[in-house]
């Protein structure tokens, strides 16, 4: 049984974490962009209502999301005919998370800018972040600066990168896996 929460854990932001200002579009794409908070704004939002559950056994019900779907902003970045994956990411160099996303489908993915009504807050991920209803947690990456359209799925970084800070959990089996 999952541990029910009444709010999605506020995370401290890294002291080496720099907050983005833009985001871009790139990779195998017709057109490559570097959006601003007002670029971004300004695109088509959607909101939807997720349960958000982490692999150390937590969920918390009901969060309402709004931000772009993934979709709207895969077709106006015109991804070229060889585009397979996305990988979105945050940060560079050793402060670097990315996780791959097969380009189809991408149904109910969103780079979100708000929850519960607000603007996303930096300990949530400001000023965009990553949301896949019903994927692992480590899908939603915080602070993305890019999401690059690519032939082939790359490294697994994130979700190595998760693993690695994962807790011990009675939810957990010894492999990281939920426990059956």
């Amino acid at each position: 049984m999952k541990d029910r929460r009444i709010g999605l854990p506020v995370h401290p932001v890294p002291v080496k974490t720099r907050m983005p200002t833009v985001f871009r579009l790139q990779g195998l794409i017709s057109r490559r962009q570097v959006l601003k908070k007002t670029d971004f704004a300004a695109l088509p939002h959607v909101g939807i209502r997720a349960d958000f559950s982490c692999e150390e056994g937590w969920t918390v019900p009901g969060l309402r999301w709004r931000g772009v779907a993934l979709q709207t902003l895969i077709a106006f970045a015109q991804p070229l005919p060889e585009a397979r994956y996305l990988r979105v990411g945050a940060g560079a160099g050793a402060c670097a998370y990315e996780v791959t996303l097969a380009l189809d489908p991408l149904d109910g993915a969103l780079l979100c800018d708000a929850l519960d009504g607000k603007p996303l807050s930096p300990g949530h991920g400001a000023p965009w972040r990553l949301l896949v209803p019903g994927d692992k947690c480590f899908t939603s990456v915080r602070w993305v600066d890019r999401v690059e359209v690519t032939s082939g799925p790359g490294e697994p970084l994130g979700e190595r990168v998760a693993r690695s800070r994962l807790r011990p959990s009675p939810f957990l089996s010894g492999h990281g896996h939920v426990a059956s």
